[in-house]
């Protein structure tokens, strides 16, 4: 593939792009992006499972309780991480020996603490994770355009990510809300709820609305974070526009990406978003749960709502 790269202050840093992260509640369609990404020619890792995960985010940075109780030198322990994260992406060094200690603990918190991170975090999963981690090797940057990574948990740490990676451009995904109060896919609402202050153990709230509460805080949050410290670097890309107008929603990518759409294949890049049988599902349930301050937020990220 002949890359044209037409955004000059990238281009003239680096004939590497990145990085490029990809974010969402989960259940965004950030796999579709992941996927555009790796048909561009950026290389999002070598640990990924099948929904284009980087499992290697996921076992220093999917811990809600590790990121918790860090609270007097929280961003010291995160930047840590990330410096962790980004050596073994770019196979930058080895770990020395705190960056070890590092991944030793991320690997006994995942193994023992008894969450289960949607297939993550049990039995010898995390070692694996480590495993390849620590013998990650040079990547050819002849082969990429440019590196990133996908993982919908990456919101929780764009005010850290823009500190570590001044470079670094962010792809912020959502889905309608209130369809994605009833999927099945609630592990951030569990994980990260208490962040907002919504009391995912009330059993007194359907789930649904605690979904929606959390959906709409966690988004309301990316943005106003992405807008003030990213600026131009971030996007948001609404899910149902990009299956239903996939042309439009991919060149606004391909530009914030700094490409030329001359120099890619469009057609075969449309047929990647595709609109799941689950679009529109929340038409089928009693939206009374649900307070009117609650579904207008869902309004004002851009989606419409039958009632």
């Amino acid at each position: 593939m002949e890359w044209c790269i037409i955004d000059n202050y990238m281009n003239n840093k680096s004939n590497w792009l990145g990085p490029v992260a990809i974010g969402g509640v989960g259940g965004s369609g950030t796999r579709v992006i992941a996927e555009i990404l790796i048909q561009l020619g950026f290389y999002l890792g070598k640990d990924m499972n099948p929904a284009r995960d980087n499992l290697w985010f996921t076992l220093l940075f999917k811990r809600p309780d590790w990121f918790f109780k860090k609270v007097t030198r929280k961003e010291s322990h995160i930047m840590k991480g990330l410096s962790i994260f980004e050596k073994a992406m770019t196979a930058h060094g080895k770990p020395h020996s705190e960056e070890l200690s590092f991944i030793m603990r991320a690997v006994v918190e995942m193994m023992f603490k008894g969450h289960d991170y949607s297939g993550s975090g049990r039995g010898l999963w995390p070692i694996r994770r480590a495993v390849t981690m620590l013998h990650s090797k040079k990547i050819n940057r002849l082969k990429y355009l440019g590196w990133g990574w996908k993982e919908p948990n990456t919101h929780i740490y764009l005010e850290y990510l823009n500190n570590h990676f001044h470079r670094l451009k962010y792809i912020h995904l959502m889905r309608h809300g209130i369809d994605m109060a009833y999927s099945r896919n609630q592990s951030q609402l569990y994980n990260w709820g208490r962040m907002f202050g919504i009391a995912v153990n009330d059993s007194s709230i359907p789930l649904p609305r605690l979904s929606l509460q959390y959906w709409n805080e966690a988004n309301r949050k990316a943005i106003t974070l992405g807008r003030k410290h990213l600026k131009e670097r971030f996007l948001v890309i609404n899910f149902d526009k990009l299956c239903t107008d996939p042309r439009h929603e991919i060149e606004l990518l391909i530009h914030f990406l700094g490409l030329d759409t001359r120099c890619v294949n469009m057609d075969e890049l449309e047929r990647l978003p595709r609109l799941p049988e689950s679009a529109g599902r929340y038409r089928k349930y009693d939206l009374s749960i649900f307070g009117k301050e609650e579904i207008e937020a869902v309004r004002e990220l851009g989606f419409i709502v039958d009632i």
